[in-house]
């Protein structure tokens, strides 16, 4: 039996029963998972035949492909939407002194990197040169190296740009290059998660339901870290949070 080129981060017993059927559907593409309980490996979930891809040239368009997204949506969305009209403080950066930038080598293999739409449509538009900023993090994703996490809601936020401007294919692009489970995990905001929004809103006033539901995927998907370019999440004391700017 083939051994997938990527292996996935260990899932909690109670994520793995939730996610099932995704998690049978990308088992048969070729990934594996191990399942733990209090952080022990109880159980593995593998493939009986296929394999994620091992050609290195099938790799390397997948790489490319992530990677040529950047700038691609250039003049797409309508800047006014892209942040309230009161501003927030600087995101906090996750190490160990608070002035320091925080530096992709800071997270360990096969961490989750969750991207709220703001972040995603930051750097499809490569806005105030933010697609710089957030590319060591995309090249990790594409390579492997780390899992993007995505919810329902952010990606709705991606594909209303093109659509909006009735760029089909380009829309297709995105959809595309973010239903790659080798690279992201997406999240729906089903009622579990719309439930947990809900509460994290009571304690942080300052979250619409879009950015409720945003940082409720990247708690539930055991994200290390949420990068947005939205100030009201930037105000979070609830899960590390970064912006797409400090990296």
């Amino acid at each position: 039996m083939a051994t997938p080129s990527v292996a996935a981060p260990p899932l909690g017993v109670e994520e793995a029963r939730r996610r099932l059927p995704e998690l049978l559907e990308r088992a048969a593409g070729g990934e594996q998972f191990v399942i733990q309980r209090h952080k022990k490996p109880m159980a593995a979930l593998i493939p009986l035949g296929g394999q994620a891809p091992t050609d290195p040239l099938q790799r390397q368009r997948q790489i490319q492909s992530l990677m040529s997204l950047q700038g691609s949506g250039r003049s797409t969305w309508d800047p006014n939407q892209r942040h309230p009209a009161t501003p927030a403080p600087a995101a906090p950066a996750i190490s160990a002194q608070p002035s320091d930038h925080f530096r992709p080598n800071q997270l360990v293999q096969g961490s989750r990197i969750a991207l709220d739409g703001s972040a995603l449509v930051a750097f499809l538009a490569d806005a105030k040169g933010t697609g710089t900023y957030l590319q060591p993090l995309m090249q990790g994703i594409a390579q492997g190296t780390w899992q993007g996490v995505i919810s329902s809601v952010s990606l709705a936020r991606v594909m209303e740009g093109p659509l909006a401007q009735g760029d089909e294919l380009l829309a297709q692009r995105y959809a595309t290059a973010f239903a790659n489970p080798q690279q992201w995990l997406q999240l729906p905001a089903d009622g579990a998660l719309v439930v947990a929004a809900s509460r994290l809103q009571r304690q942080e006033p300052q979250l619409d339901e879009i950015r409720a539901i945003e940082l409720a995927t990247a708690i539930a998907a055991e994200a290390t870290v949420l990068i947005t370019d939205h100030p009201a999440l930037a105000q979070t004391g609830q899960h590390p949070v970064l912006s797409a700017r400090r990296i």
